[in-house]
């Protein structure tokens, strides 16, 4: 089988190999060499401070939440599929105040300007960067940081689908992510890239703590047991990244491209807004079209959010060629049509 889902994504065997070895004591010399090679290439990904914690991408945005959100304080959310829903989940368990702005198309800067004008009380703004169950991205991002600052409020944006490979521009307070999407490496590691230091008076559960994790960074060790094995893969996936550089962005918004140009169904993102690593497409025979892919050695992902039960899903991540988007493609066309 062959991997074309929003995440895990296909793994090159150079990432597998990588992984498969030994894991070293995590209060070693040779830890802390790995441990090193990692942190400084995440920071090259992204210019600010790295947090590496055992966990996935739901706990990544949890923590940041817990970490920057104080209960009782006023959140702007954008929500715009089942992730953004999610988020609003957290912040209000945290015991936030949310202000849940939801639409099928995100809201531009300029209209969260006009709510943080009209709402002084506003702390922080929530951003799905890219919406995994939609395949929607939010592009302007870039003008949201300029916005959200002028109101002397944070921005935290879940960019565990999208990031390094829908590109965020420096500025964001914090980024939440994970490791098994377009960082190419297993699950098991969520990441967080944060330029401030947690603004939080009230407890936060130990292991989300991320003043822990910052305080053993001056040693370069983590306060609980790291995922060392992921850690292995990302040393690898982070060459690779890090050496295509912008080519690593263009070759998602191509294959991205291929699929929604070849695709005889309908496109639920509009092109301005459409995330160069997920797909979605409306789909009335979704169980028919997965069935008959795994039939060839492919998965997809189904729908999710109000589209749940009339939509499919395909991640263009991983080891992925426009050989395997082209048997894609005609094996969908030939259901549907």
């Amino acid at each position: 089988m062959k991997y074309l889902t929003p995440g895990p994504v296909q793994l090159p065997p150079f990432v597998l190999e990588a992984m498969a070895r030994q894991p070293p004591f995590h209060r070693s010399e040779a830890f802390r060499q790995l441990f090193k090679s990692v942190l400084d290439k995440l920071t090259k990904v992204y210019p600010t401070r790295a947090i590496i914690m055992p966990g996935t991408g739901t706990l990544a945005v949890d923590t940041m939440i817990y970490n920057y959100v104080d209960p009782g304080e006023k959140v702007l959310a954008l929500v715009y599929g089942e992730f953004g829903k999610r988020a609003v989940e957290s912040a209000k368990t945290r015991g936030a105040v949310v202000v849940e702005i939801e639409r099928d198309i995100p809201p531009a800067p300029d209209e969260v300007d006009d709510m943080l004008r009209k709402d002084g009380e506003i702390k922080t703004v929530l951003l799905i960067h890219n919406e995994t169950s939609t395949g929607i991205a939010y592009k302007d991002v870039k003008k949201l940081i300029d916005v959200v600052k002028s109101h002397g409020a944070q921005l935290l944006v879940d960019s565990v689908s999208g990031f390094p490979a829908e590109p965020l521009p420096p500025g964001v307070d914090v980024v939440a992510t994970a490791s098994h999407k377009a960082f190419l490496a297993p699950p098991g590691a969520s990441l967080l890239f944060i330029s401030s230091t947690p603004k939080t008076s009230a407890p936060v559960p130990p292991v989300m703590d991320l003043r822990k994790y910052i305080k053993t960074l001056e040693h370069l060790e983590t306060p609980y047991t790291p995922p060392i094995s992921v850690i292995f893969a990302l040393d690898v996936s982070l060459n690779y990244i890090i050496e295509m550089a912008e080519q690593y962005v263009e070759m998602h918004r191509e294959r991205v491209e291929y699929l929604y140009r070849h695709v005889k169904l309908q496109p639920i993102p509009p092109p301005q807004i459409r995330s160069s690593t997920v797909t979605a497409f409306i789909c009335e025979k979704p169980r028919e079209v997965i069935k008959r892919l795994k039939e060839v050695g492919y998965v997809i992902a189904g729908g999710m959010y109000k589209y749940r039960e009339r939509s499919i899903r395909i991640g263009v991540m991983g080891d992925v060629t426009f050989d395997d988007l082209k048997r894609v493609s005609e094996v969908i066309n030939d259901v549907v049509e």
